[in-house]
């Protein structure tokens, strides 16, 4: 669990494309094939987050959508009351809505972390897009998922996106699903344009 004094630990991450075509992503390289794709560095140069392509949710009506920057106000208070990195929890928001707290996806996910009804109400959600219940819920829930996979970011992301069930019969390895082979490094490359641009904002401050 991220918790004070507790670091979370963001894994590497292999790619592998077979003689089919088919592309694989694993946490170590499980055989020759695999090659480094995404480094566990927290100095390397952000990465560009557009170069890996996720579709934005379907959105709600734009007029009950609270503004970007209440969004990110609310993450950041929210992630720092449960001891959780606001650039990860910013990173998810990113990449689930795009920020909007109103947004529902085909397969019903809802809000600014497009949490399942199954999942918002495992927390006590009252009502999905609440951006305060919301988000709350999403990161109690990325807690729980760092917890049982013993601090790992990436099975964690993994399993946020495509469920526990699926990371375990994989194997505690990516589950070889499109959506979430573009899902896990899309949100820690977020994470880290969102660290950088914390570290740069904090030297620039300094006198």
């Amino acid at each position: 669990m991220a918790i004070a004094g507790q670091p979370v630990r963001a894994a590497d991450i292999y790619r592998s494309e077979g003689p089919d075509g088919a592309v694989r992503f694993a946490t170590r390289p499980l055989d020759k094939s695999y090659r480094l794709f995404l480094r566990d560095d927290a100095q390397r140069p952000a990465l560009r987050a557009q170069v890996i392509p996720i579709a934005p949710a379907a959105v709600g009506a734009a007029a009950s959508r609270p503004d970007a920057g209440q969004v990110t106000q609310l993450a950041e208070h929210l992630a720092r009351k449960h001891a959780i990195d606001p650039a990860l929890v910013k990173a998810v928001i990113d990449v689930e809505s795009r920020g909007n707290a109103a947004a529902v996806s085909p397969k019903g996910a809802t809000g600014a972390m497009q949490l399942l009804p199954s999942t918002a109400a495992m927390y006590g959600v009252t009502e999905l897009t609440d951006p305060a219940q919301n988000i709350e819920a999403g990161i109690r829930h990325l807690k729980y998922l760092l917890d049982r996979h013993g601090g790992n970011l990436t099975l964690a992301l993994a399993a946020y996106n495509a469920g526990e069930g699926a990371v375990a019969r994989h194997a505690a390895r990516i589950p070889p699903y499109r959506e979430t082979m573009l899902y896990v490094p899309a949100v820690l490359a977020r994470m880290q344009v969102n660290q950088n641009n914390t570290s740069n904002t904090n030297n620039t401050s300094k006198p």
